[in-house]
């Protein structure tokens, strides 16, 4: 794992309560509230009980996403794959997170299930700064930065710099959208009588 994603997995276990996304076995997206129990090189673990439809949207699908909101308006999601490991790791999150022994005393640990979140791309958002800050990041997978870009039609009229709310569009040719620093919001490419402002990923 590169030094930037390791920064952010070890901030989804410093803020450690996230919002975890998974499909149902009808489509339907389901949400919860987890713990990241365990940072690591390789990935980010979370536990689960086998009764627990989490346990049965996770092994059949094998897909995850997470969100978290960390101290000073700062948040944080991640969207990856997801295995079963070793019962082994249970007993790490224990070790781990001595305060799970209160909720599942003795050998009633073994009612869990750990999962590794071994691949996935995300995204760190500021929005407390002006401009906003945002940085996106990987691991074992490729970054998937998202946002709009400006393309070579674009006739330089500034039309989506004067909407831009964060004035992160600067002139040229064509115009550019400072990335790291975009809402995402779309006022551009509306604003655009050209139609030469595209969204880079859906």
């Amino acid at each position: 794992m590169n030094q930037k994603a390791r920064k952010y997995v070890d901030l989804f276990r410093q803020v450690k309560i996230a919002s975890a996304a998974t499909v149902d076995e009808k489509g339907y997206p389901q949400s919860r509230i987890i713990n990241v129990m365990i940072a690591a090189d390789e990935g980010m673990y979370i536990v689960t009980s086998r009764g627990k439809p989490f346990y049965k949207q996770l092994i059949q699908t094998g897909r995850i996403a997470l969100s978290a909101m960390c101290p000073d308006c700062q948040s944080l999601k991640f969207t990856g794959k997801v295995k079963r490991v070793d019962q082994k790791w249970v007993d790490r999150v224990f070790e781990e997170n001595p305060g799970m022994n209160e909720v599942y005393p003795g050998k009633t640990r073994y009612a869990l299930e750990a999962f590794l979140i071994y691949e996935g791309s995300g995204e760190w958002f500021d929005l407390l700064s002006y401009p906003i800050n945002r940085e996106s990041f990987a691991y074992n997978a490729k970054e998937e930065p998202a946002g709009f870009e400006i393309m070579e039609t674009c006739i330089g009229c500034g039309a989506c710099l004067s909407v831009c709310p964060q004035g992160c569009i600067k002139e040229g040719q064509p115009y550019e959208i400072a990335k790291n620093h975009c809402l995402q919001c779309g006022a551009c490419q509306e604003a655009c009588p050209e139609e030469a402002i595209r969204r880079i990923h859906p």
